[in-house]
């Protein structure tokens, strides 16, 4: 299925948040779509709280906080936020010192934030589900799962849902004499065939780089029914597919396709993409981050799933990342009802306009359709799409995978600056990683 993007730009890059069912202590869970207000204090204190995002994320989670502080007396909060870059390596200090905020922005399963559950840092929220406090009635349980750790506890409630995505250029394929294959490219040949074509139309590259190992590694594993990690040996794909993923990634950069590894690295973020630029017509990406993207390029650009084989078990639905409690808060459970409010509160989410992914409750993303703008209701039908054409998540990763992750891009920098062997690298990641998870597991 192909979903076009209106001209409408719209003013957001991001994720989601949720509508009510707000559980007060002792009490019952209110009515879905109805915001708690009480005038009995909630003996909430202070709540210490950190995310990451940029200025509008920023913006519109204080103004979310401010509704649910007015709402909620007792309740007042202290806020940290900041970029992603040095985000793990704040809370890291902030663990040490034994001074983790009582709620924490997390992507439960992802390897960065798998070191502090792996440490016994985070409150285990199955207790505050079974309780009401948090409820999720309307939030699916393949979507909640992403938010349990590898000995099934829930750690994580997810804020969002995103898939990957690629974004194409019509303008540019019009030009070239292309068609959009409607349901994505049957294979990678097929996208180079058009890469060629497109790269005369933009002057530049057919494509951004579309073989970052952090985001299309796992999905192009996903495809040949592996995967990136492995518990024991700590990756879990084989040469032959690490071969094939960097000899694409080093023909298509030699034949200027896609940009070389120095250009590749100076995009910081999608919205400085050479798409975004009109220096390319593909690129690929995240859901949440699609409006961002085409509100920065000026222009219509359209979704479709990422290329073929097996397209149908390589996509997935992920949360975008997870609110968790610290095993050391003072205030778990006024914790608890917040994060409850923050996913399940129409008016909330209103404001958030799912800045953090499709939002995870039926109720909140029925509601808040009627508000969203072209792009954000184009991202809506692509994840319906995807959720006919997806496998499951893939198993958390394993201990120690915060460093394997370190040196699969270190590998893949010399890989791509010709220092070592795509076969040399391999050898080395597999025995490195097996080493870091036998270390991590000490």
């Amino acid at each position: 299925m192909m979903i076009a993007a209106a001209a409408g730009i719209l003013a957001l890059t991001g994720c989601s948040g949720g509508n009510s069912n707000t559980a007060e202590p002792g009490g019952s869970a209110q009515p879905a779509g109805q915001t708690v207000s009480s005038s009995t204090p909630d003996a909430g204190g202070n709540l210490r709280i950190i995310w990451w995002g940029n200025q509008e994320r920023h913006d519109l989670t204080s103004k979310v906080l401010d509704l649910y502080a007015k709402t909620h007396p007792g309740t007042t909060f202290a806020p940290e936020y900041q970029g992603f870059d040095g985000y793990f390596q704040k809370l890291t200090l902030l663990a040490a010192s034994n001074n983790m905020p009582d709620v924490v922005n997390f992507y439960v399963g992802s390897s960065d934030s798998n070191q502090f559950l792996d440490k016994g840092l985070l409150e285990p929220m199955d207790q505050y589900v079974e309780n009401g406090t948090i409820d999720v009635a309307d939030i699916g349980e393949n979507t909640l799962s992403g938010g349990r750790g590898a000995d099934g506890k829930l750690y994580g409630i997810p804020l969002g849902v995103n898939a990957r995505v690629m974004i194409v250029d019509p303008a540019a394929y019009e030009k070239a004499g292309l068609t959009i294959p409607g349901q994505g490219y049957a294979n990678w040949e097929a996208l180079h065939d058009d890469l060629a074509k497109l790269k005369e139309v933009t002057g530049a590259y057919g494509a951004d780089d579309l073989f970052n190992i952090n985001f299309t590694l796992a999905y192009y594993a996903r495809q040949f029914g592996q995967t990136i990690a492995a518990e024991e040996k700590g990756i879990g794909f084989d040469e032959k597919l690490y071969t094939d993923f960097f000899t694409y990634r080093q023909g298509w950069s030699k034949e200027g396709l896609i940009p070389k590894m120095d250009a590749s690295l100076s995009v910081k973020n999608p919205e400085e993409s050479f798409l975004v630029k009109g220096q390319s017509a593909v690129m690929v990406a995240y859901t949440n981050q699609y409006p961002g993207i085409v509100k920065a390029a000026g222009r219509p650009l359209q979704m479709i799933l990422m290329p073929g084989p097996d397209s149908d078990k390589a996509m997935d639905v992920r949360p975008g990342m997870h609110f968790s409690i610290s095993v050391n808060s003072t205030h778990k459970e006024a914790a608890a009802k917040f994060i409850s409010y923050f996913v399940n509160d129409v008016e909330a989410n209103k404001i958030l306009n799912a800045n953090r992914g499709m939002p995870v409750s039926s109720a909140v993303r029925a509601a808040l359709m009627e508000q969203f703008e072209p792009e954000m209701k184009a991202v809506a039908d692509y994840m319906e799409v995807v959720a006919e054409h997806s496998g499951p998540l893939d198993p958390p990763a394993p201990a120690g995978a915060t460093e394997i992750d370190k040196l699969m891009v270190d590998l893949e920098q010399q890989i791509m600056y010709e220092q070592t062997s795509i076969k040399d690298a391999y050898a080395k990641l597999t025995q490195e990683a097996a080493a870091i998870v036998a270390r991590n597991k000490q």
